[in-house]
Formats: structure tokens, C-alpha cells, sequence
């Protein structure tokens, strides 16, 4: 089954009402510092704090009355989970999120807090999504996949539809990339209306499925480890359909950046930028300031994921950049 560009526009037309249009926000302070144009995709104002209510609503909203009527289960590491219960909440369906042990309890309680059932099915992802898929089977749920559904690939897509009308000159997109799905929608937009940009994927160091399968020209297995971006950890399953072959076909460039990248672009977002990113998102600018000599273009979009962070946490992390009171208004 391809997805192809018109199914993201219907996409669009699908979710209208639950996502929103986010802001292409000029980056004033990183295009000084970096003599490059920089613009913000501020996914972080979606009703839930991430892209991921594009696809969850685009898949659920496809759904056959039947499979509505059971109910839907998935496996996330927390911003596909509350987009699910979002959506599930909204349209009045049954809706259960298996997680792993290392979700941290802010996107544990933002998913809670909307109702559905959140089980703790394994000590990392991959044994979360063998025992979601398994519960759903048994429990008659329809299975939502976090990365590697038709529907969903084709709901992240859009993201790319508002980039490039917003600004026609981007030439660049710096977008994090876990399982693939941001990735892969995007592509398939970005690549179809303007063949000569160029798509940049970033990761954390440790544990990037995504990248190093790209890398190897196959799926490989990855020890999950605990890190800042949390939202981009864990395994690509081996029956995977669509998000690593769209990726293989479609992404330019791959870097890792380290915790310690990771952890300052998340301060220098909230200092410079007035923005909150989680550590998954804030791997955009890291990749930006860590790489800049090897990344393409003139105009760039950063797209920034999410803000699902607990604020002591981050709070944390920009008083050991910023030690000193910022006492600008």
C-alpha cells in the first residue's frame, strides 16, 4: 500500500477540528547565531504538546464504526499515547495505552488525566509493543501503531503541507526521527511539492533505531537506554511496512546528537527562544548548532516536536546552563 501526497491532503481535510494549524515561528536568536534563516514549526501548540494528534486522529477517524465500537490500543512512549486518549476522548471510544517501565511520569499522568487505561507492559519498548499487540488480539482492540501506520504516517505528513506554504523558501527541515513516522509523512509531502529540499533526521547517541538501520541498510536491534529525548527511543519491530523503507528512500542526512547537545539546546530554547521543548524536540537545534557546517541550505525549519518535559526538570537543566538570574524583560 502506498501513501501518497493526496493522502495526506485528505488527511488534513480528516483532522480539522481536532489538530490545530501550528505557527512557523522566526527564529531570530539562532538566525543570528547561526547566519542561516531559521524558522520554529511550533508542533508544541497542538492541543496535546506534540505533532503526534495529527496521526492518531488521522488513523482514528478511519476507522470502520466496528472497530470504533471495540475500542483502540497502541504502544507509546507517552506523546502517541495522550494523542490516542485525546482523540478516543473526544470521539467517545475506549482507548488503552501499554507503556514501557522508562516513560517518565509527566507523560504517565498527561495521558491519565484523559481517561484511558494506561498499562506498564515491559521494561523497554520492545517488550511493550510485543505485549500491546498481543492484549489487543485477545482483547479484540484495534492496534494503533506509534510510527508504522498508513493512516498515521499520512496524519504526520501534514506537517510538512503547513511548513512549506507558510514559507515557500524552506529549503531544509531539520526533523527528529525515531521510529519514522514524522519522517516518513514529511517526506512523502516535502519531496513531492518541492524535490530539491533536503530532509536532515536527528537522534540521540545512544539507541538510534532509525538511524543506524539506515545506516546498515536493514533493521537492526538496539538496546534502549535511558536519555533526554526520551520520545525518540526504543526498536523498529521487524515486521515494520512503511516508515523504514520511506526513510531509506527519502532522508539526505543522519546525526546523533549527545545528552549534553540535548540538554543545552533545551535551555537555550527556553532562554533565547521563550519556547519549552522536551529533550526529543530540542535534538533539532542540537543538530543545528553540533553540525551546522554540514547541513544544507540557506532556510531552515526546525520542527519542534513537543513540550512534554516536567518543568523542575527542565528548570533544572537551564539553571546549570544559566546560573545566573536572566533579568531581561
Amino acid at each position: 500500500m502506498d501513501i501518497t501526497l493526496q493522502d495526506i491532503k485528505a488527511a488534513r481535510d480528516r483532522i480539522q477540528g481536532i489538530a490545530v494549524q501550528t505557527p512557523l515561528k522566526p527564529a531570530y536568536s539562532l538566525t543570528e547565531r547561526t547566519g542561516r534563516n531559521i524558522w520554529l514549526k511550533m508542533e508544541t501548540m497542538q492541543p496535546t504538546g506534540a505533532f503526534k494528534l495529527r496521526g492518531a486522529a488521522n488513523a482514528i477517524m478511519q476507522l470502520s464504526p466496528e472497530q470504533k465500537q471495540a475500542g483502540v490500543l497502541t504502544m507509546s512512549t507517552g506523546n502517541h499515547g495522550k494523542a490516542i486518549a485525546y482523540v478516543a476522548k473526544k470521539l467517545g471510544i475506549r482507548a488503552v495505552i501499554c507503556i514501557s517501565a522508562q516513560v517518565p511520569e509527566v507523560k504517565i499522568q498527561g495521558m491519565k488525566k484523559l481517561g484511558v487505561e494506561v498499562r506498564v507492559a515491559g521494561k523497554d519498548q520492545d517488550e511493550a509493543d510485543i505485549e500491546a499487540r498481543s492484549m489487543a488480539q485477545s482483547e479484540g482492540l484495534f492496534f494503533i501503531s506509534a510510527f508504522d501506520s498508513a493512516g498515521v504516517i499520512a496524519g504526520q505528513g501534514t506537517v510538512a503541507l503547513e511548513v512549506l506554504e507558510q514559507e515557500p523558501s524552506i529549503d531544509t527541515m531539520i526533523i527528529p526521527l525515531s521510529g519514522g513516522g514524522l519522517m516518513a509523512g514529511m517526506a512523502i509531502a516535502a519531496k513531492n511539492i518541492k524535490p530539491g529540499i533536503r530532509l536532515v533526521g536527528v537522534s540521540m547517541e545512544q539507541g538510534a533505531a532509525m538511524h543506524l538501520s539506515i545506516q546498515a541498510g536493514q533493521l537492526v536491534t538496539v538496546d534502549e537506554q535511558p536519555s533526554l529525548a526520551d520520545a525518540l527511543t526504543g526498536g523498529i519491530p521487524a515486521d515494520n511496512q512503511f516508515s523504514f523503507p520511506l526513510c531509506q528512500q527519502y532522508v539526505d542526512r543522519s546525526f546523533l546528537v549527545s545528552e549534553a547537545s540535548i540538554a543545552k539546546a533545551m535551555a537555550y530554547a527556553l532562554r533565547w527562544e521563550r519556547i519549552v521543548l522536551e529533550g526529543g524536540a530540542a535534538t533539532s537545534i542540537a543538530c543545528l548548532e553540533e553540525y551546522l557546517d554540514e547541513i544544507p541550505g540557506q532556510n531552515i525549519a526546525l520542527i519542534c516536536t513537543g513540550d512534554n518535559v516536567a518543568v523542575p526538570k527542565l528548570l533544572d537543566i537551564y539553571h546549570q546552563h544559566y546560573a545566573e538570574k536572566d533579568t531581561r524583560s
